[in-house]
């Protein structure tokens, strides 16, 4: 259901859970949009992802969550306009509405 005044929860919670994710692994940094747990990340190419950190493993993941089964135009503008911001220590990682790879989606 669309919440008005909210956003989409689904979305901000799996932003969350991310975020959590990614700091009980060690990284550092960790930044997500739409929580008041975390700073915002910084803009890339105009654009604010979901989720980004720092990684102890390599190169720093940039993540962009999206809740629907398939990408939208505007989520694939998105994407190209994240992707062509990433420094070369960047990673973009897309998580769609159906995978289920953090936190028991």
């Amino acid at each position: 259901m669309f919440n008005l005044f909210g956003g989409d929860d689904d979305h901000d919670d799996r932003v969350e859970s991310q975020a959590d994710l990614f700091k009980n692994l060690g990284y550092s940094d960790v930044r997500a949009d739409h929580t008041s747990e975390y700073p915002d990340p910084k803009k890339r190419n105009g654009r604010i992802p979901d989720v980004t950190a720092d990684s102890p493993f390599g190169r720093d993941p940039v993540v962009e969550i999206d809740t629907g089964v398939d990408t939208s135009k505007r989520d694939q503008r998105q994407l190209d306009d994240l992707s062509s911001g990433l420094d070369p220590s960047e990673t973009l990682i897309q998580v769609d509405g159906d995978d289920r790879l953090f936190d028991g989606w």
